[in-house]
């Protein structure tokens, strides 16, 4: 490999690194989080009675409306982007909180539940991709630059002489590995 393309790999290598390094510590933080159960939790629940004259909602639209309405008069964080229709009710769904519009038996009466998170619970959220469109978007940019990472230390590690060979050979039994945990 010329020294121009090597050190082309080297800066990418090198720069994307440096540029994700803080989300990479967040991901690994919050995957052992998760592989030891420690999930977060509500820290604060409030339900509300809404009366609603023109019955139940049905289309997210007019729920939606009704609900930042009331949001806005209780002093809560703005409505979560991302929306759950569940059948009965309305779900929206963010990092910081959860806000349901539940039916009650009065067809002109609904129960609003906001449920909102606490630190680790907001942080298990990013790593699951459901913490908002930044989050995920930079999630999906973290993944490409892992792939990038890992392909651009591959070919740095086998153009080098003193590297090729165990290289080959660490290259070799990562997809054995992988080969036969698949197969069983």
């Amino acid at each position: 490999m010329k020294s121009k393309m090597r050190l082309f790999w080297m800066k990418l290598h090198a720069y994307l690194a440096c540029f994700f390094l803080p989300l990479t510590v967040l991901y690994i933080f919050t995957g052992i989080l998760h592989l030891f159960d420690i999930k977060g939790e509500v820290k604060n629940t409030f339900e509300y009675k809404i009366e609603i004259s023109a019955g139940w909602p049905e289309q997210e639209t007019v729920a939606k409306a009704l609900v930042e309405h009331f949001l806005a008069k209780k002093n809560h964080f703005p409505l979560p982007e991302s929306y759950y229709p569940e059948e009965g009710l309305h779900d929206w769904f963010g990092r910081k909180q959860e806000v349901l519009l539940l039916p009650t038996e009065s067809p002109y009466q609904a129960k609003l539940v906001v449920k909102e998170h606490d630190f680790w619970l907001q942080l298990l959220l990013i790593h699951k991709g459901i913490a908002g469109k930044i989050f995920w978007i930079l999630g999906l940019f973290f993944g490409i630059h892992l792939l990038i990472s890992v392909i651009s230390g591959v070919v740095l590690a086998l153009q080098l002489p003193g590297l090729k060979s165990m290289s080959t050979l660490s290259l070799s039994g990562g997809f054995s590995l992988l080969v036969i945990l698949l197969l069983t």
